[in-house]
């Protein structure tokens, strides 16, 4: 319900409608549209610059995506800053490369697909049919010109155009789906032994505990938390306090009385006297007219139309057309047909095919609900199209007030007459209230919230609210006294040792394995376990882990003998894996797998396309130390 304002601010004003109009790469959409006078680029492609600005937010774009990936933070082997705006940069160099080969090559949407671009964007309706009211307010709000998004549309079509031309050519020879299809059906008989220090027979000492702590003093610190003010507004609440009359409420019903009308069928007969250029059209007529005389003197409408139609197909049934619903025929019989009345005879009927007698013999549809049964369907529905548009202009205003004077809310919210609140005390992994939400929390410990201390921009959240943050109070992360912290101390020694020492145990168990000077089953013997025989097994086979089953499809074909691997799992255990036999399916490859092995090809012949077109371009990069947000 809120996604014109999603469009509208989130992002900033101008950003909105670049996500509107984003099109399906990994980081298109902020390219070229924002920025320009930045003293320093981050790239400069075939001469064109690509923005700090630019960068910034594609790198704030790409952060987002991986945070809501991972369920509301980046896992730490993703969040090196260096790797991921390096990724960011490279990104927008490629596309940036992109763009200009297309522009140069003269790929181009006409103005049909243009037009049938925006008729269905969502962002666009009222009622789910296209507005233009709204979409040149939409526009308006945002400072651009139809004619400039419309632009910006075109680029994007034919950057689809592109992108669809190189998957849609691309093949799998039969040779290569014959291979992928043995590969894909093979079966491998393994067995494996897992093998855990037990952590009750190791001792950690006093002195062991306070090295390890003085060691890694991050690791047992209270985590950095926030508390911010927010400002909140909620459709709900907008809604409670509009109040709409009858008249209006009526109003919208008898607009949208198609809406509560139950679709309407006619099981229909005809009699057809066809016409063309051998048969004269006032003779079909008066022909038809003589079969209309029989039929109101009496004579059987279906016995006639088996004797004279010359529809053979419905001639064969008495003319019977069967159930019939608006848009099943042509314009002119529809209309004749959906005018009469139960049992009424048609005069004749002019088609393309010929004349026709039409007889209605059943009606079943058209019942239209009730006023009284609709009516507070209909008082909510009004109620929220006006809340919408309240709640659109609030958050423009407030969005405007918030950027214009960044270093508080109190202002923004003392001239729209709304509070600011105060959340509790909230980390990045977990809060209460409005800091339970992993956006809400993401967004605070951004460097626009934490570092620069703006306001934010609008948030959209869940049950159709939007809200606006900023910092009130930082509490850095504080180390903990050894005394508070000694049993966890103590529980991460035990667990490095155990993972130290199955390891040790599991890695000489592998080598006396692969020397012959052992079994599979002597070590069980010496662990005190049971080997685990899993027989032949599949790739996606769901009883087995997950780990063990990938490596026994990584390991070499045994030519001779057994072939063992050996890895570590979760919690410190070491497990083993014997690999006794290979068995190929010589079976054909079903056709989903057929259509997922060209998607991926068609994906790989894109991302060189990209990376050609990338690597063949002159680009002038700016080290990433040296772009900061200050030059934005």
């Amino acid at each position: 319900m809120l996604q014109a304002i999603r469009d509208k601010v989130t992002g900033w004003i101008a950003y909105g409608i670049i996500f509107l109009i984003s099109i399906p790469f990994a980081l298109w959409g902020v390219n070229s549209y924002l920025g320009g006078g930045e003293v320093l680029p981050a790239a400069t492609v075939n001469g064109e610059e690509i923005s700090v600005q630019t960068f910034d937010r594609a790198y704030a774009n790409y952060r987002q995506r991986l945070a809501q990936l991972f369920g509301g933070s980046i896992p730490e082997s993703f969040s090196s800053e260096s790797v991921l705006r390096t990724q960011v940069l490279d990104q927008l160099v490629e596309e940036t490369a992109l763009r200009q080969y297309i522009e140069n090559q003269r790929y181009r949407i006409g103005d049909g697909a243009l037009g049938k671009m925006i008729r269905n964007m969502d962002e666009f309706k009222r009622d789910g049919q296209f507005d233009a009211e709204i979409y040149q307010a939409q526009l308006r709000s945002v400072g651009l010109s139809p004619l400039a998004f419309e632009q910006q549309l075109r680029l994007r079509g034919s950057m689809e155009q592109f992108q669809n031309g190189i998957r849609a050519t691309a093949f799998v020879t039969p040779q290569a789906r014959k291979r992928f299809a043995n590969l894909d059906n093979q079966t491998r008989k393994i067995r494996s032994l897992n093998y855990r220090v037990d952590a009750q027979s190791l001792t950690v000492g006093s002195s062991e505990i306070e090295q390890f702590y003085l060691a890694n003093p991050d690791r047992f610190n209270t985590p950095e938390k926030l508390r911010i003010d927010y400002i909140e507004l909620s459709l709900e609440t907008i809604k409670k306090n509009i109040v709409v009359s009858e008249e209006d409420i009526k109003a919208r019903y008898q607009e949208h009385l198609a809406t509560y009308t139950s679709p309407e069928f006619r099981e229909a007969s005809h009699i057809l006297i066809t016409t063309n250029d051998e048969v004269d059209d006032a003779a079909a007529l008066v022909k038809i007219n003589a079969i209309r005389g029989r039929i109101v003197a009496g004579e059987n409408f279906a016995e006639l139309a088996t004797e004279l139609s010359e529809d053979p197909v419905s001639a064969a049934d008495g003319g019977s057309l069967g159930e019939v619903g608006r848009g099943d025929m042509v314009p002119t019989f529809e209309s004749a047909l959906f005018a009469l009345k139960l049992g009424e005879l048609s005069d004749p009927v002019k088609t393309a095919f010929g004349w026709h007698l039409i007889q209605v013999n059943a009606i079943t549809g058209g019942e239209v609900q009730s006023y009284d049964s609709v009516k507070s369907a209909l008082a909510d529905e009004i109620k929220s199209g006006l809340a919408e548009v309240q709640i659109f202009e609030l958050v423009e205003r407030l969005a405007n007030l918030a950027y214009e004077q960044p270093d508080s809310l109190l202002p923004a919210a003392e001239q729209l007459d709304l509070k600011v609140q105060t959340s509790d005390w909230f980390d990045r992994s977990e809060g209460t209230g409005i800091a339970a939400d992993p956006r809400v929390r993401q967004l605070a410990f951004s460097d626009e919230i934490l570092e620069q201390g703006l306001n934010s921009d609008a948030v959209e959240l869940g049950n159709n609210r939007v809200l606006f943050i900023r910092l009130n109070e930082r509490r850095p992360a504080q180390a903990q006294p050894l005394e508070e912290v000694q049993q966890q101390v103590r529980v991460e020694l035990v667990k490095q040792k155990v993972g130290e020492l199955s390891l040790k145990a599991g890695t000489q168990a592998l080598s006396d394995l692969e020397s012959g000077e052992k079994t599979l089953d002597d070590l069980a013997k010496e662990w005190d376990t049971a080997v685990a025989d899993h027989g032949f097994v599949e790739r996606n086979q769901s009883d087995v882990t997950p780990t063990i089953l990938r490596r026994s499809f990584s390991m070499p074909k045994p030519e001779q003998g057994l072939v063992y691997d050996g890895l570590t799992l979760g919690g410190g255990e070491y497990v083993l894996i014997e690999l006794s036999a290979v068995m190929s399916n010589d079976a054909e490859l079903e056709q989903a797998n057929i259509d997922n092995l060209l998607r991926s090809k068609g994906d790989a012949e894109y991302q060189s396309a990209l990376n050609y077109l990338g690597d063949r371009a002159e680009v002038v990069r700016t080290p990433l130390d040296q772009i900061s947000p200050d030059d934005i």
